[in-house]
């Protein structure tokens, strides 16, 4: 909706600061009048002033979400041609400009300014009050669900999604506006110090990544914003945080020895494709992050890149190249398909891509490590024998994927939430209180031994649980096992991998894991299904 009674003008198209310049020439309103008040000398409809607020003196207050929006442009330009100035806009939260309406007088507004630029400030304020609180739990991620009358938070702590307790320890809950209002600020601060999509749009899926003013230790807040029916919203705040990048080698994630000597090996050739698969949320990008740490390390004369969607943490040692706020498949093929070229002309030794979800993006993985780079990357796979079959529907042709000299590696794995070595408790198979069928399959597999169980939480964790370690495959497979997975012979494939290739699946390690306390039974089953029969 355009001004009333006026034409767009054309000679103005962004609200870009220094684009609108100030006019000798004053209306007739005091210097501090809100011009654009309902009855005000300009006239502004009731959708405008949601937008944009102008006083008489030429300051101008904008929602961030609308810096482009045409109607606030031809609104500026109508209060220039009544005779207003108009100074670069400042800009503020989208929907903040209500409570100063509601507040606004013919003369003497800048009280009213100086409590709405408060309450923007109040509201990251509380958007970084926020994430201090979920970095205090290490957790993950902050979910926000905003519905037609309220709005709720969980955290995400050890893989498990949980309530935000408030200050009196009731669940965190706001009303439907304040949720919203946080969405924005949340949106706002990426754009302002980080990286987000233009404008902010409720009703559209947006990104963003949140880059300053965050608590000690996090290095960056991945946002991803999400419409909900009957005009929700739904905000996923991702905590990245830097220690986690630093601090670990491969066999403190939770890799066995084995496993680190088979991780080793792989990445010691200089070519090929080693790829590490699992679902989200499975711990990919931090293994991945850790290979690329330790090549680093054991080859410092190598150029070393990376082609990530956007970069979650920063490897020294590797050139990073972004590929940021792609907004659908088609946009992100061009990014990886730029960002992959560059990177093959930039003299690389080894390339690192985040993930291949694309077509464009395995074709340049493989075309990197068929020309002699060594190439690391990520698939959506529910484990090792799947990430061939995942390949193949993502475009990659048989042929390369038959090359046992192409692939060398194939990982999958998940995330266990790990007991508490504190308050664990040590018992009898039979007084684990577990269920029956679980009990009856442990009992083979633990041959009397005792089994370990979560402890009812110490001064160390919260609930017998002390963060999550690593369970995982590893193939290093040959020509014979890439042809049956070409083929689509999976159970002629998995035979082979145990029989010939002394394959050791999930279910194995995490019985090792059992047996030494590391994990219960119970959270085992749960993210890896039933434990098999010895």
């Amino acid at each position: 909706m355009s001004a009333r009674g006026t034409s767009r003008p054309t000679p103005c198209r962004s609200l870009r600061p220094g684009a609108w310049g100030s006019d000798p020439m004053w209306g007739t309103a005091d210097a501090g009048e809100l011009i654009t008040r309902d009855g005000g000398p300009v006239r502004a409809s009731e959708a405008l002033r949601d937008k944009v607020a102008i006083f008489a003196d030429g300051r101008c207050l904008v929602s961030r979400a609308h810096s482009e929006d045409v109607d606030v442009i031809s609104l500026i330009a109508l209060a220039r041609r009544l005779g207003f100035p108009t100074r670069a806009p400042e800009f503020v939260d989208l929907g903040s400009l209500r409570s100063f309406y509601s507040g606004a007088a013919p003369a003497g507004p800048w009280s009213s300014a100086s409590r709405l630029l408060h309450d923007d400030t109040t509201m990251q304020r509380e958007v970084q009050n926020l994430l201090s609180r979920a970095a205090a739990v290490q957790a993950s991620d902050i979910h926000i669900v905003v519905d037609a009358d309220t709005a709720s938070v969980r955290v995400r702590i050890d893989g498990e999604l949980q309530t935000m307790p408030g200050g009196s320890g009731a669940s965190v809950q706001w009303r439907a506006e304040h949720g919203r209002q946080i969405c924005m600020t949340a949106y706002a601060m990426a754009a302002e110090g980080g990286t987000a999509d233009a404008n902010y749009d409720p009703f559209s899926y947006q990104a963003g990544r949140i880059m300053t003013g965050l608590p000690p230790g996090v290095q960056a807040v991945r946002l991803q914003f999400n419409p909900v029916g009957y005009s929700g919203r739904h905000l996923v705040m991702r905590l990245l945080y830097a220690g986690h990048a630093a601090g670990q080698s491969i066999g403190d994630l939770g890799f066995s020895p084995a496993q680190v000597d088979m991780l080793t090996d792989v990445t010691g050739n200089q070519t090929g494709i080693i790829v590490i698969s699992g679902p989200t949320g499975s711990g990919k990008t931090t293994t991945l992050e850790r290979l690329m740490r330790r090549i680093v390390e054991r080859n410092p004369g190598e150029s070393i890149l990376s082609v990530e969607d956007p970069p979650e943490y920063r490897i020294p040692g590797v050139v990073q190249l972004p590929v940021s706020n792609m907004r659908n498949d088609g946009d992100r093929d061009g990014a990886y398909t730029e960002a992959i070229a560059a990177a093959l002309r930039s003299d690389p030794d080894r390339i690192m891509i985040g993930e291949i979800r694309t077509r464009a993006a395995a074709h340049h993985a493989f075309e990197a490590a068929m020309t002699g780079h060594q190439v690391l990357t990520t698939v959506h796979a529910n484990d090792a024998l799947g990430i061939v079959p995942r390949l193949l529907d993502v475009g990659v042709e048989s042929f390369k994927l038959r090359d046992a000299s192409l692939m060398r590696g194939l990982v999958a794995q998940r995330l266990v939430r790990r007991l508490c070595p504190k308050c664990r408790r040590r018992c009898g198979l039979d007084g684990a209180g577990l269920p029956a069928e679980t009990a009856a399959r442990l009992r083979p597999i633990l041959q009397g031994r005792p089994v370990w169980m979560p402890g009812g939480g110490c001064a160390d964790c919260r609930n017998g649980y002390d963060g999550r370690t690593v369970v995982a495959e590893i193939i290093r497979p040959d020509q014979t096992l890439l042809d049956l997975l070409c083929a689509g012979e999976r159970q002629d494939a998995y035979r082979y991998w145990m029989d010939r290739l002394g394959g050791r699946e999930f279910s194995h390690h995490a019985i090792e894991k059992i047996i030494e306390g590391v994990i219960d039974p119970v959270q085992a089953e749960y993210r890896l299904g039933k434990l098999p029969a010895p």
